[in-house]
């Protein structure tokens, strides 16, 4: 067999190994091995992680008032120990607009504060505020929004140096950080300091799981693939992702949750634990592009064993249309989608030795 050969069958192995976790959403997840899943009687942490979430902004909110925006996707959050999203912009009404939007490049997100209580009741209890909207109205709106997910018991991360743990319940427990290129947020380009977050975490809370989510990468319907090496962006470093979940992988963290990109990418499984590269837009269907490939809004359900060890997971596939929450996609296209982009990566990362 030649080695050109031999590099196409392998890299078709790896994609049916990488997506044999991610089957239909209408088909229990298998393990990844007779040897990757805990005994019988060890606990399984249980996660349901989303890409980005802006409700609504101040004349572009659900006709309902936001009342039935998650309902299609609440059977799939709620009830797993850990259900994590990105919040797209601050919950408030106080403020001033930090940016200049009369170009059309730039764009200031706000949602009524009492929106809060759609996310509680979709399951979320941990949401990342690291990303370039959480400032648009100013520390008077992020504080706002602090307040907000702190009255509905949510927690949140993000902050330079932050790290917050979440109780699982049965003395299980994680410890989040969230990583950004935008100020008053943990850099996404320090890997240095991302790095002594990671051990700083393994420290301060021994035998918990650590998880990292960061909100980087090109944008837009041209970002599905992910580089193998540093993006920017118009003109900002948007970081070195691939290198960034690896290193951190490596110094401990189980579970690297991504988005930014307002598109799926693809998911990778190295050393036993998971990266989600991007699960791009979930909940963004006003004020947000939804068209084509930015529509598509992937929902991750995750299962990890107490070490870390993935065991299983699988993509269950939404998709957003103006001014609606989150509806089933009775095609799977984010899942499909994710799994060529899978199957892409895993062939470059092979010819570059990577594997």
């Amino acid at each position: 067999m030649s080695s050109l050969t031999a590099r196409f069958f392998f890299s078709v192995a790896l994609a049916l190994f990488l997506f044999g976790c991610a089957p239909r959403a209408s088909v229990p997840p298998p393990a990844l091995g007779p040897e990757a899943g805990p005994p019988a009687s060890e606990r399984v942490i249980t996660v349901a992680a989303v890409g980005d979430i802006m409700m609504g902004t101040e004349n572009l909110l659900p006709p309902d008032g936001g009342e039935g925006f998650f309902q299609e996707a609440i059977p799939y959050l709620k009830g797993r120990d850990i259900v994590f999203g990105n919040l797209e912009g601050p919950l408030t009404d106080r403020g001033a607009p930090t940016k200049d939007t009369s170009t059309g490049r730039s764009f200031c997100f706000r949602t009524p504060p009492a929106y809060g209580r759609f996310l509680r009741a979709a399951g979320f209890n941990i949401l990342s505020l690291a990303n370039n909207h959480v400032n648009d109205y100013g520390e008077a709106g992020r504080a706002q929004t602090v307040e907000v997910l702190a009255t509905m018991g949510l927690k949140h991360v993000g902050a330079p140096g932050q790290l917050t743990p979440l109780s699982l319940g049965s003395g299980f427990q994680a410890v989040f950080l969230a990583l950004a290129p935008n100020q008053g947020c943990q850099n996404i380009n320090d890997l240095p300091g991302a790095v002594a977050l990671v051990q700083k975490a393994l420290r301060d809370y021994p035998g918990a799981l650590v998880i990292v989510s960061f909100h980087g990468g090109a944008e837009g319907a041209g970002a599905l693939s992910l580089p193998l090496g540093p993006e920017l962006y118009l003109g900002e470093k948007r970081g070195d992702l691939r290198r960034l979940a690896t290193t951190l992988i490596d110094e401990g963290a189980s579970l690297i949750i991504g988005h930014g990109p307002h598109v799926p990418r693809a998911v990778e499984v190295y050393k036993g634990r998971l990266i989600l590269y991007s699960l791009g837009n979930f909940a963004t269907a006003a004020g947000i592009n939804v068209k084509g490939v930015t529509g598509l809004a992937p929902l991750a359900q995750v299962d990890l064993a107490p070490d870390g060890r993935l065991i299983s997971y699988k993509i269950i596939s939404f998709r957003q249309a103006p001014n609606q929450g989150p509806k089933l996609d009775p095609t799977e296209e984010a899942r499909r989608v994710m799994e060529n982009l899978s199957a892409d990566l895993s062939r470059r990362l092979q010819a570059q030795g990577g594997i």
